[in-house]
């Protein structure tokens, strides 16, 4: 999260309130869904411009999904650099403390205006280093989009390019699936990322999808890693396909077990980027090495 380490002034111009709004915490759907509301010709004089959460510039108002617990650690953080920005909560059901400005349900688009229609922002003598106008068109490098797809379990798709190799991520934890997102996300190889939940869904999604690398947890309620792997090695399709266990367990057993498995290397939880970026060397360049051969 280094993007939030340097706070950022922000401007509202009285005479033409133009807002940024931040998104935090929603699939593609929502976020298109919220971006179109928030371009609405207000008759309070009032235009709302949908940003990018970038260093220098910072947003008036943040619409956080409360329900998604990585979006409510980064806006904390980002509150930290930028006090003065005004939160706005969406959440399905009721939540214990909630701020003053709080969205309740489905997204409709007369709700979320009223909401924040009602929002005081705090103006401040300096302009942001990024123009204004041009904020809603400017995204950091390769920070992927997400939207959900629903199945029997929820799952995600990151799409950062095109032309690329295909991810899945198995892990049932957001926590570990966010991390392992941001370190795939700077490999200018990878042009899509999968998420599922559990070993039932990766197979599911093994079906539908051809996958070029696969990072599956080892420990998740119902199927396992182990069993998840045996299973993928049986389709012909993923003979050869490189696949990672991901665990906190590197003992000499467990390590067995993935090989009788047929799994092809470990990452230890949680994530590092060193050693993370040393095994996406020697991946990538096999499945380059195979690709030319």
């Amino acid at each position: 999260m280094d993007q939030y380490n340097n706070a950022a002034k922000c401007k509202v111009n009285n005479a033409h309130p133009q807002l940024l709004v931040g998104i935090l915490g929603f699939d593609v759907a929502d976020e298109e869904k919220l971006s179109s509301v928030f371009q609405i010709q207000r008759t309070n004089g009032r235009k709302y411009i949908p940003a990018k959460i970038l260093a220098n510039v910072c947003s008036d108002i943040l619409v956080v999904n409360y329900d998604n617990l990585t979006a409510l650690e980064e806006k904390d953080q980002i509150l930290n650099a930028h006090p003065h920005t005004q939160i706005v909560a969406v959440s399905r059901g009721p939540l214990i403390d909630p701020p003053i400005h709080h969205i309740r349900g489905i997204l409709i688009a007369a709700r979320v205006l009223n909401v924040i229609d009602k929002v005081t922002v705090e103006s401040s003598s300096e302009l942001p280093s990024t123009p204004l106008q041009d904020v809603a068109e400017i995204s950091p490098p390769q920070v992927p989009t997400t939207h959900t797809e629903t199945n029997k379990t929820e799952s995600t798709t990151t799409q950062i390019n095109n032309g690329g190799y295909r991810v899945l991520v198995v892990d049932d934890s957001p926590a570990i699936q966010k991390s392992l997102e941001i370190n795939l996300a700077t490999l200018s190889q990878i042009s899509v990322i999968d998420f599922a939940d559990s070993g039932e869904n990766a197979l599911e999604k093994a079906e539908t999808h051809q996958y070029d690398l696969i990072f599956l947890d080892v420990m998740m309620p119902g199927m396992d890693g182990y069993e998840a792997c045996s299973l993928l090695r049986k389709k012909l399709e993923y003979k050869k396909t490189p696949i990672i266990m991901v665990s906190g367990k590197t003992s000499p057993l467990d390590e067995v077990k993935g090989i009788v498995a047929g799994c092809t290397t470990y990452l230890t939880k949680p994530v590092q980027s060193d050693e993370f970026k040393k095994l996406s060397i020697r991946v990538l360049t096999w499945l380059e090495n195979k690709k030319t051969s």
